[in-house]
């Protein structure tokens, strides 16, 4: 229980954690994993995951990354897996009430690929009460992670935003930035209001990792509306009862 509010605590102070999935819940990665494998098995020339800039080029990356985003979002149990491998969280942060966004996200960033985002936070096109989960498929290290930044700092980096400076976006990432290394198994969970990065990724591997949100069915939505964006993923026996 301690450890629970601990992480309860840290998630509040600065809108982020990271999260080890229970090792009962991790088959989802694994499957996944094989799945998109021998499905895209030409793409991968017989290697690893992290391999794949060395048989990929830049000029093709999306083109496939839309195709295997397409292909898992026909996988119908996945998003409710991701649910209950991080209902513990959910359940003290959210509550029961939650939806999630319709499809999920694949990212791909192949090495000294400069196709990213900058430092940027998710509202208010997604809404201040969305949780965003990314899971990394391979292990992360290094400019393979997310780059986030604390609550504490908000003020500091909505200040840059009025000089519209990319090079200070850079340095102010990297002065007060938090980033740390994260294994398959665990995940990275941020408020949509919180400013993050993705850096370059000047590692020798490719970095995979899914993306999805969550949020309360009953708070408010910025401007992604409940039928467009999200369903509905889990309600409590009070919902389901006044439902009908």
């Amino acid at each position: 229980m301690n450890r629970h509010n601990n992480i309860l605590k840290n998630f509040y102070y600065n809108g982020f954690i990271t999260y080890e999935i229970n090792k009962k819940k991790l088959m989802f990665i694994n499957n996944l994993k094989k799945e998109i494998y021998k499905k895209f098995k030409i793409f991968f020339v017989g290697d690893k995951f992290e391999n794949f800039h060395k048989y990929n080029s830049f000029e093709s990356i999306n083109s496939t990354r839309m195709k295997m985003i397409n292909y898992i979002n026909t996988r119908k149990k996945l998003k409710k897996d991701i649910y209950l491998a991080l209902k513990p969280f959910f359940d003290s942060m959210i509550g029961p009430d939650v939806v999630v966004q319709k499809n999920v996200n694949l990212a791909i960033q192949m090495p000294f690929d400069d196709e990213r985002p900058l430092l940027h936070k998710d509202t208010p096109l997604s809404s201040m009460h969305e949780l965003v989960v990314w899971i990394p498929l391979v292990n992360c290290k290094d400019s393979m992670c997310m780059t986030m930044i604390p609550k504490n700092k908000h003020d500091l980096i909505d200040s840059l935003f009025k000089k519209n400076d990319e090079i200070l976006f850079e340095k102010y990432s990297k002065k007060y930035g938090v980033r740390k290394n994260i294994k398959v198994g665990n995940v990275l969970i941020f408020n949509a209001n919180n400013f993050h990065y993705v850096p370059l990724n000047t590692t020798k591997l490719t970095r995979w990792s899914l993306n999805i949100r969550f949020k309360n069915l009953f708070t408010p939505y910025g401007q992604r509306n409940l039928l467009d964006y999200y369903e509905i993923i889990n309600t409590s026996y009070l919902t389901k009862m006044n439902s009908h």
